[in-house]
C-alpha cells in the first residue's frame, strides 16, 4: 500500500476541494486510510489512475484498518500510564491526574488512558494517536541534548533510510525546489523558528515535533548551474531514539513533510 505522502505526490496538488478536503494531502490521508477511493479526485491525470487503481484501496486492505487494530493493540499498554509523571517526563500539561494537554506538530491534543482529543474535541487519525501514545509510552526519556544528529546516525535507522530520504527530506525539497520564500513561509506556520545555526543552506527551522523533541530542517536549493539539484536534511535531537521506536520515527517524518508540502502558497 502506497503512504500518503506517495499518493500525494501524484495528485494535481490544486486543492481544487472537488473531492470533499480542502488540501490535496488532506485526500491523500484517507485514500491511504481506506476512507476514499482515488478517483473520487476529479482532476487525476491517467498516469496517476494507472498508478493508483480503486481496487487496491479497498476497505479489505484498508491502512486505517491496519493502523486502528494498532491502536487498540496499544491500549492496555495505555491504561498503566502514569499521567502525572508522564506529564513530567515529556514537557506536558496536566489536566488532572487523569488527562494532560500535550502539543504535537504545532497543535494541541489531550490525552486519557481511554481517548485523544484535538482541540476541537475530534478525535485524530489512528496514526496519529498511536504517535502520541508511543511517545509518551517510551521508558524515562533524558531531557534533549541540543545535539544535532542525522536520521542515519539513529541506532537501527539502516532498514529505513531510503524511506526517511524518499518520503520525508526528498519530498520537502523536490516540492520547494526554486523556492526559498515558499518552504519559508510553510516553516512559520508550521510553527517553526529560524535556526541561529551557521552554514550555507538557505532555509534553515527549528521545529518542537513534540515539546521535547526538536527537529531542524536545513534547506539547499537547487543550483542549475552547478547541476546541484535541491536537498532537505531534516536533523533530529541525539536523544530522538529515547522518545519514539524507528517505525514511528519514519511516520512521524512522512506526516510533517506531508503537513509543510501541504502548507505551501
Amino acid at each position: 500500500m502506497k503512504t500518503a505522502v506517495q499518493i500525494y505526490k501524484l495528485l494535481p496538488k490544486t486543492n481544487c476541494g472537488t473531492c470533499g478536503m480542502p488540501t490535496c494531502f488532506g485526500f491523500a490521508t484517507k485514500v491511504a486510510a481506506g476512507m476514499a477511493r482515488p478517483s473520487a479526485c476529479a482532476n487525476l491525470s491517467d498516469e496517476a489512475r494507472l498508478a493508483l487503481p480503486d481496487e487496491d484501496f479497498g476497505q479489505k486492505r484498508s491502512q486505517g484498518t491496519v493502523y486502528e487494530q494498532a491502536l487498540l493493540s496499544l491500549m492496555p499498554r495505555v491504561k498503566g500510564l502514569d499521567i502525572p509523571r508522564t506529564a513530567s517526563l515529556f514537557g506536558a500539561t496536566l489536566k488532572g491526574p487523569d488527562a494532560l494537554f500535550i502539543t504535537f506538530l504545532n497543535e494541541t491534543f489531550t490525552v486519557t488512558k481511554e481517548k485523544i482529543i484535538d482541540a476541537s474535541g475530534n478525535e485524530p487519525r489512528p496514526w496519529i494517536a498511536i504517535l502520541i501514545y508511543n511517545h509518551l509510552l517510551m521508558p524515562d526519556p533524558p531531557p534533549p541534548a541540543r545535539e544535532w544528529i542525522t536520521f542515519s546516525a539513529v541506532p537501527a535507522a539502516h532498514a529505513k533510510d531510503k524511506a526517511w530520504a524518499g518520503h520525508v527530506e526528498d519530498v520537502i525539497a523536490n516540492h520547494f525546489s526554486g523556492n526559498i520564500a515558499g518552504i519559508k513561509g510553510a516553516c512559520e506556520r508550521m510553527g517553526g523558528r529560524k535556526s541561529d545555526m551557521k552554514g550555507n543552506h538557505d532555509a534553515g527551522y527549528e521545529f518542537r515535533f513534540f515539546p521535547h523533541y526538536p527537529a531542524l530542517l536545513l534547506f539547499y536549493d537547487a543550483v542549475a548551474d552547478e547541476n546541484f539539484p535541491a536537498q532537505c536534511k531534516l536533523l533530529l535531537d541525539k536523544t530522538a531514539p529515547r522518545y519514539l521506536d524507528i517505525e514511528s520515527m519514519v511516520v512521524l517524518g512522512e506526516e510533517f513533510a506531508g503537513r509543510l508540502v501541504s502548507t505551501a502558497v
